[in-house]
């Protein structure tokens, strides 16, 4: 039976199913693998929910010869990453199906780590979100504490607590843009610590201009533990490719690794 769940929760764009193999290969060499086989990793993969409209339309806009389109590549970044976030805010407000099965997703995840773990409702959960990732767990913390989209008419009980979160002790960011969604508000105001011994620690490449420190979103916000990291190797830690290299980075593994033997 496990004794604490590692959840991931993956960023914008194309993802890859096996995203988070690089930061699981590393816990395992820290943690060796009686240890790891006491952790229920989960991955959430909420990409699918979003990519097939994005797909038909990229489709769409190539097949048609009178549009000229330059820099394809770069097109399709904006259109993968930044169409991510627009619909998942667009639907969070106006019409919430795809919002809330994103959410479902992650629910998913944590039901099965739920039932890993014997169905305990306190034990502890530590979850690694990275890029647009960190604004829909953010958004998810928010909704299960005010009773919104998913959680209207939730319930109680140890299912429901689980669900919500209640027992999340440690939050680990990644390439954070939430100060892009929320940069242009007067007040800013966070998710309450879900746990008494809540932690939150974000990392960003200084090179990334997607990632982004969160302390001076506001008062709220200064629950969060900034650390400025050279995520990537020689040929990527330098520009923009650093924003999908935190799963492999040593620093964010052993900050995962840390959290997670904490809990062992």
């Amino acid at each position: 039976m496990a004794d604490v769940a590692l959840i991931t929760i993956h960023g914008m764009g194309r993802i890859k199913p096996d995203y988070f193999r690089q930061l699981e290969d590393g816990l395992v060499d820290i943690l060796g693998r009686r240890q790891w086989d006491r952790v229920a990793f989960r991955n959430v993969q909420y990409a699918p929910v979003l990519q097939g409209p994005q797909d038909e339309l990229w489709e769409a806009m190539l097949a048609e010869r009178a549009n000229q389109l330059d820099a394809r590549k770069t097109r399709e970044f904006f259109l993968f990453g930044f169409g991510d976030g627009g619909s998942l805010e667009y639907s969070a407000q106006k019409d919430p199906r795809r919002y809330i099965a994103v959410q479902k997703k992650i629910q998913e995840e944590l039901l099965s780590a739920f039932a890993a773990m014997g169905h305990v409702a306190d034990k502890p959960v530590v979850i690694i979100a990275q890029s647009l990732g960190c604004q829909v767990i953010s958004n998810y913390l928010w909704d299960a504490q005010h009773g919104r989209h998913i959680f209207a008419g939730s319930g109680s009980g140890p299912r429901a607590d689980f669900l919500k979160l209640k027992s999340l002790r440690n939050l680990i960011t990644t390439g954070c843009n939430i100060p892009l969604f929320v940069g242009g508000l007067g007040d800013r105001v966070c998710f309450a610590p879900p746990h008494l011994e809540f932690t939150w620690d974000n990392y960003y490449d200084k090179d990334d201009v997607l990632g982004w420190p969160l302390r001076q979103l506001g008062s709220t916000y200064e629950i969060v533990n900034d650390h400025s990291i050279n995520a990537g190797g020689v040929f990527s830690s330098w520009n923009l490719a650093s924003h999908a290299r935190y799963w492999s980075d040593k620093d964010v593994i052993a900050s995962v690794a840390r959290r997670l033997l904490q809990r062992l």
